[in-house]
């Protein structure tokens, strides 16, 4: 039988972060410890606006998760159907008691938990780092303290995007991926301003365009001389094939598919179908970072540096070395506690 306790935390951010239509300096989550004959496992739902979850309706559903019964907690396959039927929706919160089934998993099979899955670690890529939209000056302070990240990430999608550009250039001549988060509302102005970001060293771009404009995203990947990432648009695996056309590859979060199996699920589909991986993230701690690096060896391209961007993660796992994503050897996840935190049991 499993004995789940949780955690109400704030995930306070290092600077403000601003994307096209909101700006946040923390993130709500809820960390989640599973405990299961004698071993405990660990898993996280963060919570940013979009996803619709609260620390409320994430612990209602781990209660109603720690009644159910498990016949081997190690058959991944039929633990994370088991989840996913208990209710619709609450993809944050199946994502932490799937993240902490796997912390288990690798655990009692004396396993890290990207060996389950027969990945071989390798060399893994290079992680970009994120640079929220902001002022000029914090935006070149960001970029100073990112010094060691061979890509970053920038958040456009606003009124000012070829000022942000432009004031990157002053500092740096490092490629860039560039995240509109569905702020730009022409096609004809998106594909002139990718045209332009082209020629300013940057290797994609991400959802572009509203989720609902598929027409208009397709015409737009069609003409586009850089790759167009889907975010917003593809959340799970059945949201893959509606988008095929209109998208070069996926950005993959656990946060929003419900956690490492529909992610390795997405990936697989994703590669029969032609479509380019990104493993991305949402404002979290290591705990969730270090899930979605097991499957890092799969991906294309990474973007998973949301535990760096915050000043209070409770766990410590060396996912990065000088830019590089780091996978650790260690079983399950690879995390530690930094500190006790004050778990409260379900009964």
């Amino acid at each position: 039988m499993m004995k789940f306790s949780y955690l109400p935390y704030s995930i306070i951010l290092k600077h403000q972060f601003s994307i096209s239509y909101h700006s946040r300096k923390s993130t709500p989550a809820v960390l989640l410890k599973i405990f299961y004959e004698g071993y405990e496992g660990f898993g996280e739902a963060a919570l940013p606006p979009y996803l619709e979850e609260t620390q409320e309706s994430v612990v209602n559903f781990f209660k109603q998760a720690s009644k159910t019964y498990f016949e081997d907690i190690t058959d991944l396959h039929s633990v994370s159907q088991t989840i996913d039927s208990i209710a619709p929706g609450n993809y944050s919160a199946k994502a932490a008691i799937d993240i902490a089934v796997h912390d288990l998993a690798g655990k009692i099979l004396n396993k890290p938990c990207y060996a389950l899955y027969n990945i071989k670690p390798g060399q893994l890529p290079f992680t970009s780092f994120t640079i929220g939209a902001d002022a000029e000056e914090m935006i070149k302070q960001k970029i100073r303290e990112a010094d060691e990240f061979k890509i970053l990430k920038i958040k456009l999608g606003t009124k000012h995007d070829k000022e942000i550009i432009k004031t990157i250039r002053e500092v740096t001549g490092k490629p860039l991926y560039v995240d509109a988060n569905q702020g730009w509302r022409d096609k004809k102005s998106a594909l002139e301003m990718i045209e332009w970001l082209k020629g300013e060293n940057v290797l994609l771009v991400e959802q572009p365009m509203p989720k609902e404009e598929l027409d208009d995203l397709q015409w737009l990947k069609e003409n586009s001389p850089l790759p167009i990432i889907a975010d917003e648009s593809v959340q799970r695996l059945n949201d893959i094939e509606k988008n095929i056309n209109s998208f070069d590859g996926i950005n993959i979060k656990l946060m929003k598919c419900g956690g490492i199996k529909e992610a390795y699920k997405m990936i697989m589909r994703a590669k029969e179908v032609g479509l380019k991986v990104m493993l991305g993230c949402m404002t979290e701690t290591s705990c969730a970072i270090s899930a979605a690096l097991q499957l890092v060896p799969l991906a294309d391209y990474a973007d998973l540096d949301g535990n760096l961007l915050i000043s209070n993660d409770p766990f410590f796992a060396q996912t990065v070395i000088e830019g590089r994503l780091n996978l650790s050897n260690k079983l399950g996840l690879g995390i530690e506690q930094k500190f006790n935190l004050p778990f409260i049991d379900i009964s």
